[in-house]
């Protein structure tokens, strides 16, 4: 077998040989075009620090009106498919006014066209592969009282997040089921942490006629790259936030469950100053909205003295500069 192996090597040895004098031109088109395309796959799946952390620092600032939300950069794209989808789902209460110590948990997620969404020439070629984001924040307050109805609240906030391609999450399900070591797949991933805080002013005015909510409030949040981050994508970056959010609840005169049905108005506005302006290519973004709120309070849904009162089901338009649009859909509670 073996001398067979040898001679079999040995007759189709020149044949590469042969044909390099006469089709040298043909070959080199080949493995230039081979070249081109390896190169845009490392490129489609190579971060871009700066970007993955601007995008992370949408991800991990908390929104009062959380939702998911799907852009698409048709200028970037001439399909359906989304250049940018974004979401973030959590709550924040205060324990009660004996003990007004707020708290608030948010996890945030992105996924993306990483050729699209970081360039700003219309004619990239959109990537096979995507990006995610998964962050988490956490915020620690105490509600200070600065008259009726109004509040001052100052929030220490701390944030957690990971970016993978679908490349390297692909890698990291293989490696995890065959125990194969596929590490320049799964390398490249970026991981974040992040410290700051946030100062809120809140107006709550409730009356059986209806209820108003509004709230002011700036974020800082400094986020930093750590652990085995992929070199090219270690950095850091600023996500700050200027944000209203406001809310109009009213009875519609009908009940669900023995309980009163609402109708809701709702809206907020952002305008962003750290780095996540540049990432998003707007400087600010608004939503508005509405829909119907179940009261819940009846069945006693909770545990430690905290019980749901309310859920709301509401549609949202979202909107901002640079004709950038799109639509959300949120489910609130109320505790």
């Amino acid at each position: 077998m073996l001398l067979w192996g040898m001679a079999a090597a040995a007759a189709i040895g020149p044949v590469p040989v042969q044909a390099q004098g006469n089709g040298a031109p043909a070959v080199g088109a080949i493995r230039d075009e081979v070249a081109e395309r390896l190169r845009a796959l490392r490129e489609s799946i190579r971060p871009r620090g700066s970007g993955v952390l601007g995008l992370m620092g949408y991800n991990v600032v908390p929104d009062g009106s959380t939702n998911a939300l799907q852009l698409d950069r048709t200028t970037l794209s001439g399909d359906s498919d989304p250049t940018l989808t974004l979401g973030q789902m959590g709550f924040g209460f205060t324990w009660g006014e004996s003990f007004p110590l707020f708290t608030e948990i948010y996890l945030g997620y992105a996924r993306y066209d990483p050729r699209a969404v970081f360039s700003g020439g219309v004619d990239d070629r959109k990537s096979p592969l995507r990006w995610n984001n998964v962050a988490s924040t956490i915020g620690i307050g105490y509600d200070i009282r600065l008259a009726e109805n109004l509040w001052l609240r100052p929030i220490l906030n701390a944030s957690l997040g990971y970016a993978a391609s679908d490349a390297s999450l692909f890698g990291e399900f293989v490696q995890f089921r065959t125990g194969v070591d596929i590490s320049p797949l799964t390398s490249l991933h970026v991981n974040v942490y992040g410290i700051g805080g946030a100062l809120t002013l809140a107006y709550y005015d409730y009356r059986p006629e209806r209820d108003i909510d509004v709230e002011l409030r700036y974020t800082q949040i400094q986020l930093r790259t750590f652990g085995d981050t992929l070199p090219a994508a270690r950095g850091q970056a600023t996500a700050e936030t200027i944000g209203l959010w406001t809310r109009y609840r009213w009875p519609t005169g009908r009940e669900v469950f023995g309980r009163p049905l609402r109708w809701v108005l709702d809206g907020s506005a952002s305008y962003y100053l750290g780095d996540q302006r540049e990432t998003l290519g707007f400087a600010w973004s608004a939503k508005v909205g509405g829909g119907i709120e179940f009261d819940t309070g009846r069945w006693e849904l909770g545990a430690m003295g905290i019980n749901l009162n309310r859920v709301r089901l509401i549609g949202r338009y979202f909107f901002g500069d640079k004709d950038v649009s799109g639509y959300s859909f949120g489910i609130g509670m109320s505790f």
